[in-house]
């Protein structure tokens, strides 16, 4: 369990950190979560679901057609986390915290091919390539009481979100 919490964290961060130095280039002032805390869980919970995807699943016996199977599956997993968390932010918080509307190729305002297509390559990079040694030496080796602390301030964060929440019924 602490090793999907620290998974799940870690990702949501490294999001974080990949949509502001996006927003830094492009001269925008967003912060990326609806939380104070640098996390965005959409990154965070797309990886989950592509590493238990691949975990389950296993490798096909063709290298080419392997990536390529994940390649896909990745996309379409990472599309459907993408729809369903503007679409739960936007339920909760009465906020799109990103609106692809104005984008070319856009499925409603949560998914546009272009990104569609990203996510599908950096979910399979990090998949095949990162995420070894990211388990390897960062998200077994966390210390426990590590994990309990991030959980502790990230349930204060959160608690503020939901005071913002009623504060805006």
């Amino acid at each position: 369990m602490i090793y999907y919490i620290n998974l799940i964290f870690f990702y949501s961060l490294l999001g974080f950190i990949l949509e502001s130095n996006y927003f830094k280039y492009k001269n925008v002032n967003i912060h990326s979560s609806i939380f104070l805390g640098p996390y965005t869980f959409v990154y965070g919970f797309g990886m989950f679901f592509c590493l238990e995807l691949k975990k389950v699943l296993g490798n096909l016996p063709n290298i080419f057609l392997n990536y390529l199977f994940y390649y896909l599956l990745f996309t379409i997993t990472t599309t459907i986390v993408e729809f369903l968390g503007g679409h739960i932010i936007h339920y909760f918080l009465k906020i799109d915290k990103w609106n692809y509307s104005n984008k070319k190729y856009h499925f409603g305002k949560y998914i546009t091919l272009t990104n569609s297509l990203i996510w599908g390559i950096l979910a399979t990079l990090m998949a095949f390539y990162f995420h070894p040694f990211f388990k390897n030496h960062i998200l077994t080796t966390t210390p426990d009481y590590f994990t309990y602390i991030v959980c502790f301030i990230f349930f204060i964060d959160f608690i503020l979100l939901v005071k913002k929440i009623i504060k805006n019924i």
